[in-house]
């Protein structure tokens, strides 16, 4: 009997060690996150959203970004224009934040237009026709900081199938891209079906 209990004892003894060996492991590798994050966190260089001047908090172009965002994500796009809008006049023509928010502005304008046409339906052309204009005009805006962007030539080229504007009419500025120029379809014969007349 005596056997048993030592036995028993002896077992438990190894199970309890071996349970507080996983726990100590645990809480040391627990310590060690613990302290990468507080290395990573005193390693981010603090990002200043707002600078107090004398008379009133002077928002930096970065905090109105993040609120044009916010709003835009709250379904309030009036405000997120105008957060856009002051962003544009802080920053210069070089800031890859003034292309962004014109590119941003260009999705609000678009995302409202195709809720009013989606809730409405057509004869909500009136309201969303316009703002299919002010999109154009964000994207070629944005397009011409950075002629490349594939995201806002594309943004752009569906905004224009949704509402083509013709040399007649009074729009915004039409985008002059050389790109854009080439991927027309070439004028004249080549573009139309069949043989020219007085050709064999």
């Amino acid at each position: 009997m005596n056997g048993k209990l030592a036995g028993v004892m002896r077992r438990g003894i190894l199970w309890a060690g071996l349970i507080v060996l996983i726990a100590t492991l645990m809480l040391i590798r627990q310590l060690i996150e613990m302290y990468q994050a507080q290395v990573y966190r005193s390693s981010l260089e603090p990002q200043v959203l707002i600078r107090q001047s004398l008379f009133s908090a002077n928002q930096t172009p970065q905090a109105l970004f993040a609120n044009a965002v916010f709003y835009d994500n709250q379904l309030k796009p009036e405000q997120a224009l105008a957060q856009y809008a002051a962003l544009v006049s802080k920053v210069g023509e070089d800031d890859p934040l003034r292309k962004q928010a014109y590119f941003n502005a260009g999705n609000l304008y678009m995302r409202t237009a195709t809720r009013l046409l989606e809730q409405r339906g057509l004869p909500a052309w009136d309201e969303a026709g316009p703002l299919v204009a002010l999109a154009k005009e964000s994207y070629q805006k944005a397009l011409r900081i950075q002629p490349d962007w594939s995201e806002a030539k594309y943004n752009y080229h569906l905004a224009l199938r949704l509402s083509p504007t013709s040399h007649g009419m009074s729009g915004p500025q039409q985008y002059e891209d050389d790109q854009i120029k080439a991927e027309e379809q070439p004028s004249g014969w080549p573009a139309m079906p069949g043989n020219p007349r007085g050709m064999p």
